[in-house]
């Protein structure tokens, strides 16, 4: 009969040499997935702010040119 080596499955369990990486790049992980929420948020609100602001300077360029229009009538 073959010896089993039952030393390899407690070694492995005990093995500790990559839990920080794994802990720093979990770490990491976290932060990109909030940064990229954040800036989507972010992204929209801006978009709606730029929608209104052309709207307003679209407005008041229309009753500018109105005003200029006039003054050659």
């Amino acid at each position: 009969m073959k010896n089993i080596d039952l030393k390899f499955p407690n070694s492995f369990i005990k093995d500790n040499k990559g839990q920080g990486a794994v802990e720093l790049i979990l770490i990491i992980g976290g932060i990109i997935v909030i940064i990229l929420l954040v800036v989507s948020m972010y992204k929209s609100y801006l978009v709606d702010l730029g929608n209104e602001i052309d709207s307003n300077e679209i407005n008041t360029l229309n009753s500018s040119f109105g005003d200029i229009a006039s003054k050659f009538e």
